[in-house]
């Protein structure tokens, strides 16, 4: 674990106030903290040292400890102690690549052809009365992570297990499979309870929340390819991004308040016969 600062929390006083007092806010600087390596991932959780570095109370971290060890994030063992049994995967918003150089590989489920539907035909831009449905699992350090359910024009008709022993990402998929150059993605981000097929596939209990992910993936072109369906098991996955804004200009207010003109508002109520009271703001310059 990195030395922690050389102040004890209760050394500035025994106030609560200014510390970390929500085992909430410690269980997040903690899982964090062991994500970009300001834990060492080999180094045992102690309480105290936990307390100094994020400046928190024994009670928030032991609870944030707690909590950590029901999700089967860390163990705690009496007499040994705590240390970290798994951390969670970081993959990319809109692919099935993980952000930490790891690798995902897929194991076919299902294929076959279904009949279409309004909303493949609507998000795919396609009159075909049928459309390949493809499922896989995705498989990280030996477990299931999660699933897909993908949906695509059967002009595509490449065998999916040619893929199966890759690692795998969209930008091979759409390039060994479809054949095209990768574009763009849509994606929508949610939670849901895992009914038993996918709770058997996931290897969770059914109810299980999952992290779900729709994505509508384009060609270079702007052609709609697929649309998907995702399930993660919460326990082991996160969703991450990097958005770069550098290349944005900042455009300044063209009409500034000028110094020493200050607004006060007033907050009038007026009665209105079959009308709702109504706050009017004034300026007083």
């Amino acid at each position: 674990m990195t030395t922690p600062p050389s102040f004890h929390p209760r050394s500035r006083g025994g106030s609560a106030r200014g510390r970390q007092v929500s085992s909430r806010r410690v269980r997040d600087l903690i899982l964090a903290s062991i994500r970009n390596g300001t834990i060492d991932i080999d180094a045992q959780l102690v309480e105290e040292d936990l307390m100094i570095m994020f400046n928190s109370s024994r009670g928030s971290v032991r609870a944030a400890l707690n909590e950590l060890s029901e999700t089967g994030v860390v163990i705690r063992r009496p007499r040994v102690g705590t240390r970290l049994n798994r951390r969670d995967l970081g993959v990319a918003l809109d692919d099935i690549a993980v952000t930490g150089g790891e690798q995902v590989h897929i194991q076919v489920t299902d294929q076959c052809i279904v009949p279409t539907f309004p909303l493949v035909r609507s998000r795919l831009k396609i009159d075909d009365d049928v459309v390949r449905l493809v499922e896989n699992s995705f498989i990280a350090r030996g477990e299931t992570i999660g699933m897909r359910s993908a949906y695509f024009s059967p002009r595509f008709n490449a065998d999916p297990n040619l893929l199966r022993d890759k690692p795998i990402s969209m930008a091979r998929t759409l390039a060994e499979f479809f054949g095209v150059a990768p574009g763009g993605a849509a994606v929508s981000i949610g939670a849901e309870r895992a009914d038993d097929r996918t709770a058997r596939l996931l290897g969770v209990a059914p109810g299980e929340t999952l992290l779900s992910r729709e994505i509508l993936y384009t060609a270079a072109d702007g052609a709609p390819l697929e649309i998907v369906f995702d399930r993660f098991r919460a326990d082991l996955v996160r969703f991450e991004s990097q958005v770069d804004h550098s290349d944005l200009t900042w455009c300044p207010d063209p009409n500034p308040v000028p110094p020493g003109r200050e607004s006060a508002f007033t907050d009038s109520r007026e009665a209105h016969t079959g009308a709702d009271r109504v706050g009017s703001v004034a300026q007083s310059v």
